[in-house]
């Protein structure tokens, strides 16, 4: 294991957690009301075992190309910011997230790509925006905060009880099936399940 990839695990279980708190703190992140119900129960041992799973367990619709294409355009840059955010503690979030993947990008393109489901064009736009145009971005892009595979409700039911009892193997099992449909999705390979509320591409 390189040491980009070991400083890219320390960066996205710590962006993990902090969109679990989002979501403990009331943000509904598109996903079923079970889910979130179980979410918002969660304790902090739950909650650290479930953000260490081996890819991200928010999402921006990256899947979603042409959506990014325009949200990563040149023509981004000219956009007024002045406005007052109605979601600040998903705005900061999203800076954060975004600064991280783009940074990542640049050092472990592949590593990233599968944590997150960054197909390989907007992976390339994000590789050349510029840095004092993250935070324009980061404000068109926070309403787009969801809870990754929205519409894998047993997953999330899965992944939140193995983590409360912590038991290893169930959870090694589930989040090696999560990861697989998070890189399919990366690569195209498999239509989302339409999730049960929420989520605008």
């Amino acid at each position: 294991m390189t040491t980009e990839t070991i400083l890219l695990a320390r960066d996205l279980v710590e962006l993990n957690e902090g969109f679990l708190k989002l979501v403990g703190r009331g943000a509904d992140a598109g996903l079923p009301s079970r889910v979130l119900a179980d979410l918002r129960a969660i304790g902090s041992g739950t909650r650290q075992r479930l953000a260490a799973l081996p890819f991200a367990l928010f999402g921006f619709g990256f899947e979603d190309e042409a959506a990014w294409a325009r949200l990563l355009s040149p023509g981004v840059r000219d956009l007024d910011p002045g406005y007052v955010s109605g979601e600040p503690a998903a705005e900061r979030f999203t800076l954060l997230a975004l600064t991280v993947v783009r940074g990542m990008v640049r050092v472990a393109p592949e590593s990233v790509s599968s944590w997150i489901g960054l197909p390989a064009g907007t992976r390339a736009r994000l590789d050349k925006l510029e840095i004092g145009t993250l935070g324009i971005v980061a404000a068109l892009a926070a309403p787009r905060l969801r809870g990754r595979l929205p519409g894998r409700e047993q997953l999330w039911l899965g992944l939140i009880d193995a983590a409360a009892r912590d038991d290893v193997r169930h959870l090694r099992l589930l989040a090696t099936q999560g990861k697989q449909w998070t890189i399919r999705r990366c690569l195209g390979l498999e239509t989302p399940i339409a999730p049960s509320r929420g989520y605008r591409r």
